[in-house]
């Protein structure tokens, strides 16, 4: 486990400068919204946060320490959500077992929280009652009582998969790994009262499982035959149509390389033939799968208007532009940087932000996530290019970028 720690932007004069940010909102871009990234170094155990500065400009403003806030080293935050109202961000923590809660403001840790070995994902539900998080090692979905008022945050329930009964009805379907377990949540995102949690974390021990998440238990089932997702999870704004992404590296044994995404009717949760976009019943993953052109598909994001869905592929470092009207490609995107992994836009349509993987990753297949410029790209939104590379610690190959977050202040 990596044990490198660096607070290159804290030390000295410039950490003055930067404590004294630490509790300013971020500052406007040009149409008057204001927001901040996070970009999370898996490999260092930093958080670095980064404010637009005009003309495809970003300016450090301050940087996290997780190991220094929780006192232990070796946490790997993984990747972070918001609350709705970008008040406090839940960071899940892999190899810490950890879901740590910061309140954005003044980025002060407000609950540390033991919800499980492999805490990939932790999200807030749409009405902030809850987080919800995908920890891969226990294969259970852990719950989160959070109490945003009173800053109080507690474990109230989980749902162990293999355990759940509208699971193991259908347990034949699914293979074991080599620990004996058949399901293993990996990520997810909310659509009309339900969330939807990919398995894995490999391709082959794929699918999806739908949780009511107000009575916190699964409704509905697919086998990894029927949608052999294990990677990303994204509702469209209207939350009328569901997408996943699945993928694997171009050395994977028994595939070979994979790059699929879905698109799922949320009313009927039917997935959508890629042909006529309407909602089929029979089917199999071979018949509503889709073609990302290119090997190990992961991270997407809609841009803010909710106009263009934007996917990568990891180890190709390419990507499509769908229009989610009708699920048709209408662009590629030729570079996103070495080894892409997550993205999420800016709030003005004018970035899409996407982190790059380390020269030594500590998570995914190295074939497809060893990188050579450990950061972020900031790609254009309308230009489809990269406008600038960000390294935050530049030299270090413990420097691993995994998940990222946009923040809006205003």
């Amino acid at each position: 486990m990596k044990q490198t720690t660096r607070r290159s932007f804290l030390a000295g004069t410039a950490g003055a400068t930067l404590t004294a940010a630490a509790g300013c909102l971020g500052s406007d871009d040009a149409d008057g919204t204001g927001y901040e990234v996070w970009a999370l170094d898996q490999g260092t155990d930093q958080i670095y946060i980064y404010e637009p500065d005009g003309d495809d400009e970003f300016e450090a403003v301050a940087e996290i320490d997780v190991n220094e806030d929780v006192d232990e080293f070796g946490q790997v935050p993984h990747m972070v959500d918001f609350s709705s109202d970008y008040e406090y961000a839940a960071v899940a923590c892999t190899a810490g077992a950890k879901t740590l809660v910061y309140r954005t403001e003044d980025r002060e840790l407000v609950a540390n929280l033991d919800t499980g070995a492999g805490s990939h994902f932790a999200g807030f539900t749409p009405d902030d009652e809850y987080i919800q998080v995908d920890a891969i090692g226990e294969g259970a979905i852990v719950r989160v009582d959070a109490d945003l008022e009173d800053e109080s945050f507690d474990i109230v329930d989980e749902i162990v998969i293999d355990d759940a009964p509208a699971f193991a009805d259908r347990a034949e379907e699914f293979p074991a790994d080599d620990d004996g377990v058949r399901g293993r949540p990996v990520c997810h995102d909310h659509a009309n009262g339900h969330s939807y949690h990919t398995l894995g974390p490999s391709i082959d021990f794929a699918g999806v499982v739908v949780v009511d998440y107000d009575a916190f238990e699964i409704d509905q089932v697919f086998s990894p035959d029927e949608i052999r997702s294990n990677c990303g999870t994204m509702a469209s704004p209207d939350e009328g149509t569901f997408y996943f992404t699945a993928g694997v590296p171009s050395n994977h044994e028994e595939t070979g390389g994979v790059g699929e995404w879905y698109a799922l009717d949320t009313d009927t949760n039917l997935p959508l033939d890629p042909e006529t976009n309407e909602p089929v019943e029979d089917f199999s993953a071979e018949d509503v799968s889709r073609d990302t052109d290119g090997y190990d598909a992961h991270g997407f994001w809609f841009t803010d208007g909710g106009d263009e869905l934007w996917i990568l592929n990891r180890e190709t470092d390419n990507g499509l532009v769908v229009d989610p009207e009708t699920n048709e490609v209408i662009d590629e995107i030729d570079d996103y940087g070495p080894a892409p992994d997550i993205m999420w836009g800016s709030p003005d349509d004018e970035y899409m932000f996407v982190t790059l993987r380390g020269p030594d990753p500590l998570s995914g297949d190295p074939h497809a996530a060893k990188g050579e410029t450990p950061g972020f790209s900031v790609l254009s939104v309308e230009d489809r290019e990269i406008v600038t590379v960000i390294e935050p610690d530049e030299g270090n190959d413990d420097s691993d970028f995994h998940g990222i977050g946009v923040r809006v202040t205003e």
